[in-house]
Order: structure tokens, then sequence, then C-alpha cells
């Protein structure tokens, strides 16, 4: 039997990637289901990553990550396969249930919550060697992609089918949150203690709602646990 928690509290001590950043995600799933098998959920992520990176002629083959000639192409290739042939970002049809949370469950069809989608689309871009991040709004979770070529910026929303934001829509966006603050305050890249808090509160969120009280408790210490391990940032 897996100690759900101790794997989920040593997968704190290295976040470099989005690579650690959803098995982390996932040992926070495993609490619900413990028959959670993180080692398929990341080889599925590859399965997506290649197919895109085979539809590139210079990555195509390659288990490198180069960086893309085309930021811009490379956008569209990872639009047809993550939000056309595998169907993620249908937020009309989501259910505020902890299994919109659960990474293994979304790529399996389940329509997942903003945070989830986020995850899946960086787990994937970073895979394809894009310079990406995510972005924390109150409803929303964004990613950001940087075309250092270019000193560009992209942000799209996974959870509206990959739609790209434009610098007066975020700042719109950004005006309605708090006025006080510089839109450009929130195109922060969101650290993994940002990104496991939304989770954890969405977990909460989603648990409470849907009548799954009893892990209320564990999301309750594992908030706690996190916070301690990666502070506030």
């Amino acid at each position: 039997m897996i100690d759900w928690t101790s794997r989920y509290c040593a997968s704190l001590t290295e976040l470099d990637r989005f690579r650690d950043l959803v098995d982390s995600a996932l040992a926070l799933a495993a609490h619900r289901r413990p028959d959670t098998d993180p080692q398929e959920t990341q080889i599925r992520i590859d399965a997506v990553a290649h197919r895109v990176r085979s539809r590139i002629p210079h990555l195509s083959g390659r288990d490198n990550i180069d960086e893309p000639r085309s930021v811009d192409g490379l956008l569209a290739h990872l639009d047809d396969a993550i939000f056309i042939e595998h169907g993620l970002g249908r937020m009309e049809e989501v259910t505020l249930h902890p299994d919109a949370m659960d990474l293994e469950l979304v790529l399996s069809g389940v329509p997942g919550l903003p945070v989830t989608n986020a995850l899946v689309y960086c787990s994937i871009a970073e895979r394809v060697g894009l310079d990406v991040f995510g972005i924390d709004v109150p409803g929303a979770f964004l990613v950001g992609i940087r075309d250092r070529r270019f000193r560009r910026l992209t942000v799209l929303d996974p959870s509206r089918g990959g739609r790209q934001i434009d610098g007066i829509e975020f700042q719109e966006m950004a005006m309605a949150i708090d006025k006080t603050l510089d839109p450009r305050d929130f195109l922060s890249p969101a650290s993994p203690a940002i990104w496991l808090r939304r989770f954890l509160n969405d977990l909460a969120m989603t648990s409470g709602r849907s009548g799954e009280v009893h892990l209320l408790d564990s999301w309750a210490h594992l908030s706690t646990v996190t916070e301690d391990i990666l502070g506030l940032g």
C-alpha cells in the first residue's frame, strides 16, 4: 500500500519542471483514488507531446528538447492535439466535482477545471520545447508562452479551447480583479506553491460540493504541509 501523503511530501522537494508538478498533482488525486498510476499518466502525456513533435520536421525523432523554430506553428499543432483531438477545455461540460481535478481522469476525457487544464497544457508544452508558465487569476488559470526570439508573450486560456487573450483583454481582466495593481503584475509566473495551493483549494471546494466531506481534513492537512515546505511563494 502506497503512502500517498508521504509521496506527496517527497515530491515537494523537487519541483523544477512541470513533469515534477504533475507527480505532485497525481499524488493528491491518489488520496481519492489510491490505484492511481503516476507513471502511466506521465507516459500518456509523453505520448501527446511525441505526437506533436512528430509533426515538426526538425523536432521529430529526437529525444532531446530543441527550441522550436516557430512558436506560432508549434502552438497550432498543440491546439490540434490538445483541444481538437484530445478535447481539453470543454468548460461548458465541467461539473464542480473532484474528478475535474484529477489529471488521469481529465486525460481520459473528464472535463477539467482551469488549474487542471492548465497543468495538462503546460506539461505537454514543456515537453515539446516551449518556454511556458502558469498565470493564476480568479476564476481562471491561464498560460503564458514566451517567444524569446521575437521577445513576444502569448497568453491563452486552456479552459476555453486555447483561446488567445490579447493585451487589451488581459488588461481589462486584470482591472476587473484589482484596479490598484499594474496589469503586468498578474503576468508573474505562478510558482509551484501557487499551483498546488490552487489545486488544494479547488479540491476542498469540489469535495465539499460533491459530498466527499471525509476528504476535507486531508486537504487541510496537505495545505499546511505544502505551506510549511514551499512557503507562501
